[in-house]
């Protein structure tokens, strides 16, 4: 009797898809979209919590009001399997201390925020599943511990994301909600109501 199944090959996403086909690609991109309105320090030193050593890999600076931001940069993404992990690696940075010289003002501290470039809004859907639910999903948790993602826009201008809106754009600055969101106290639900 023969086989009643045969076997199906693993559906993979084509390379060309990739708009940033390498992280450097990825990093001159966004150094060419923020730099007329932020300073920019690549592979910035920090100490995580565990007192592990990382390269955060650009610390921006705001001309005008001077907060600062920092940036994990990544290819772009086709996969969630990339943008969950680069996300998280985005959270570990933002409690990371910085320990660089050349950035002596934050010396010891934590950056308000970090940022992942490029953002991924599920692109490239498989035919039964919706990735830009799951990325939609992972901005907004990752956006309560003050993570958020740049964006290029398709007039060649940049956001960053906070959850579902965009708190900078490059046309029009900063939005009224973006001072609260870099360093606003945010307790804990717990620690806000009353025990008995």
């Amino acid at each position: 009797m023969g086989c009643l199944f045969t076997a199906v090959g693993v559906r993979s996403k084509n390379e060309s898809r990739r708009k940033y086909r390498t992280e450097q690609i990825s990093v001159e991109k966004v150094v060419d979209l923020l730099s007329p309105y932020f300073e920019i320090w690549k592979e910035v030193d920090a100490v995580g919590i565990e007192g592990d050593p990382f390269k955060i890999d650009a610390v921006c600076k705001c001309k005008k009001y001077g907060w600062y931001i920092g940036l994990e940069v990544k290819r772009s993404h086709l996969y969630m399997k990339e943008f969950a992990p680069a996300l998280r690696q985005a959270i570990h940075y933002r409690f990371a201390r910085i320990r660089d010289d050349r950035i002596s003002e934050l010396e010891g501290k934590h950056l308000p925020a970090m940022a992942l470039f490029p953002d991924w809004l599920g692109e490239h859907d498989e035919d039964d599943i919706s990735y830009a639910k799951e990325a939609e999903g992972m901005r907004l948790l990752a956006a309560q511990l003050r993570v958020g993602t740049f964006r290029e826009n398709p007039d060649g201008t940049a956001s960053l994301i906070k959850g579902q809106g965009a708190i900078w754009h490059s046309k029009s600055g900063w939005n009224g909600n973006a001072e609260g969101w870099l360093f606003g106290k945010r307790g804990l639900a717990a620690t806000r109501r009353k025990d008995v």
